[in-house]
């Protein structure tokens, strides 16, 4: 049954039959009774998703998570998930750029939140049609688009700070990942800050090349046995990645934090003895929707609203 069949049967038109139903004030008492005994005769039932794609108010709200399936961003997308229906909004997870913009121009989305940096390009399309929060990457913030910056910089200097003052000096950087930002022309978004924050405090990395860092913890345990006690400290790309280090120091009867400090990255699996640097993905969620609804209620973002991640020792205690 169609709401023009409504119309028909109470001698209307069907623009007043539909604000009839939506109990819009304009419409006269008696006529408003007239559609709606019409509507019952005929069992009339809206099409709520209808209305709400048409009138632009369903609230889907996209979620870049391009790697999902790691411990990390799994868990920001499920916890920005969770945060944007708190928010009366509707998440739809997108696996890919290309996904999230087919999505974007297939339903009426009003803002979009990206879970990971993406190229500029892919952030200026989106801009065109609705708002757009990413999470860790910089560029300048509009009435159009916003980031969530992570304060990565901060806690690399607390980390390079206390690891000079519990005697750590030779730091070695493990990172799977690191080498393939560099190929790609990918942003590094933590170890840059990390190798600064060393700089400050007279040291460099460690390195198995001129400008490389380990790729993985085979490569550090296997670079440690050929020069023994060059390394004392093992920063990684996620906690992931230091579990690995952990066991692969093992067969060398290196234990961890008493010989060589293991450090991971986002606390979602720390390991019993390594250190982290925590990302609290419900922060990080609740921060991202809050400025995405700003920026959808029309309201200014004066700054990027920033994340301060904290380092957690091998006891999961705070450092400053």
């Amino acid at each position: 049954m169609r709401l023009e069949d409504v119309a028909t049967r109470a001698g209307v038109a069907a623009d007043t039959a539909r604000r009839a139903l939506r109990d819009a004030p304009s419409v006269r008492p008696y006529i408003r009774e007239r559609v709606l005994k019409a509507a019952k005769e005929l069992n009339y039932h809206p099409n709520l998703v209808a209305r709400a794609l048409r009138d632009n108010t369903l609230g889907f709200v996209p979620i870049l998570a391009p790697m999902v399936g790691e411990m990390y961003f799994g868990n920001l997308a499920a916890a920005i998930a969770r945060s944007v229906v708190a928010a009366g909004l509707q998440p739809a997870l997108c696996i890919s750029p290309e996904h999230l913009l087919k999505m974007s121009l297939s339903f009426p989305t009003r803002g979009c939140i990206l879970a990971s940096a993406a190229e500029t390009e892919t952030i200026a399309k989106l801009g065109r049609n609705q708002k757009v929060v990413v999470i860790g990457m910089a560029f300048p913030t509009t009435s159009d688009a916003a980031t969530v910056a992570i304060d990565f910089d901060a806690a690399y200097r607390t980390l390079a700070k206390t690891l000079v003052l519990r005697g750590r000096r030779k730091i070695a950087i493990v990172s799977e990942f690191y080498q393939t930002c560099l190929d790609r022309g990918w942003p590094l978004q933590k170890f840059p800050f990390l190798i600064d924050a060393l700089r400050r405090q007279g040291l460099k990395p460690v390195q198995p090349r001129p400008g490389a860092v380990f790729s993985s913890g085979a490569e550090l345990a296997a670079w440690i046995a050929a020069h023994p006690g060059s390394v004392d400290a093992a920063v990684c790309e996620n906690d992931l990645a230091a579990s690995q280090v952990v066991g692969e120091l093992a067969p060398l009867k290196l234990v961890t934090p008493d010989d060589v400090t293991v450090v991971g990255c986002d606390a979602n699996c720390k390991l019993r003895g390594t250190w982290s640097v925590k990302l609290d993905t419900a922060a990080i969620a609740a921060l991202a929707t809050a400025t995405l609804k700003k920026l959808m209620d029309g309201e200014a973002v004066p700054e990027s609203p920033v994340y301060v991640p904290e380092l957690l020792d091998e006891s999961n205690k705070i450092i400053h």
